[in-house]
């Protein structure tokens, strides 16, 4: 998928994942019983890969004047994109570490993050509110009113469906989804959980809950790919803009990529979702 689209998935992983201050190796990943945790890991760093060529881009097209988003929509973007490559740093760390709960508590910020770049795509005004917040008491009421209690997915969800989509409740995607959330939520809140057994059943049992987890976020950021490009048209055009912008800096160099990789995120999350990966990833964390 990369090769046909002439970019280099080494030399792409090598500037993102390659240079994250939590970055180490999978070998924690070997599994004696298959590659399934090693295959998903991959992805998530292909989605990381994508949300940095975003922040790369939201950088570059910061200092064009043709661009069809609002400053402010970019500014917003290059803030919050910036903020989840610090969390899918620590999370990345957090996962190899064999540290699940914090791991699954970064992750429901991460959700949570996702959405809000999503409204923002959406919503200029909203994006125009975020960056006028000069204090910590303005960002904790932009939080308040527009973000927290689901408010920002809510509004996502509103533009899908005017635009066509509309999220089937009863289908099987929804309920994987409901039931990683609650999850999350339980890493999130403190509640009792039985101690591991001597024989590791209840650590195995954890290691297949974080990958179903793990597996949540990279489903997440590949949301955020394609729902950008259907609830935006003038997002696409103008990452191609960025795409074609002249001399780009160094340090912002795989942005002009992110056009051609959006097309790759958005191919794996449909081979995902015809392939129910979600339901395959939901029975491992339920095995004990």
């Amino acid at each position: 998928m990369w090769s046909a689209r002439g970019l280099s998935l080494d030399d792409s992983w090598q500037v993102t994942i390659g240079s994250l201050r939590g970055f180490d190796g999978h070998g924690g990943l070997m599994h004696p019983i298959d590659s399934v945790p090693t295959d998903h890991f991959f992805m998530f760093d292909q989605a990381i890969i994508w949300v940095s060529a975003l922040n790369s881009a939201a950088s570059l097209a910061l200092d064009l004047d043709n661009t069809r988003l609002t400053r402010q929509q970019w500014e917003s973007l290059h803030a919050v994109t910036y903020r989840l490559i610090e969390q899918l740093d620590a999370i990345r760390m957090l996962f190899l570490a064999e540290l699940p709960t914090p791991a699954m508590q970064i992750a429901r910020a991460i959700s949570e993050d996702v959405d809000m770049v999503l409204a923002f795509v959406a919503r200029p005004k909203l994006a125009r509110r975020f960056v006028e917040c000069n204090s910590v008491a303005d960002a904790n009421a932009f939080w308040r009113r527009h973000i927290a209690g689901g408010r920002a997915f809510k509004a996502v969800s509103e533009r899908l469906y005017q635009v066509g989509l509309e999220f089937d409740q009863s289908g099987e995607y929804a309920a994987w989804r409901r039931e990683v959330k609650a999850i999350l939520g339980t890493a999130a809140h403190t509640s009792f959980r039985a101690p591991e057994t001597v024989d590791g059943s209840r650590a195995s049992g954890r290691f297949h809950e974080t990958c179903a987890c793990l597996y949540f976020v990279t489903m997440r950021l590949q949301e955020l790919c394609a729902y950008s490009h259907v609830l935006q048209t003038d997002f696409g055009e103008d990452l191609a803009t960025v795409a074609r912008s002249e001399a780009p800096r160094q340090s912002t160099l795989i942005g002009t990529l992110t056009a051609r990789m959006s097309e790759i995120t958005v191919d794996q999350l449909r081979w995902s979702l015809a392939n129910g990966s979600f339901d395959e990833a939901t029975s491992r964390s339920q095995r004990p």
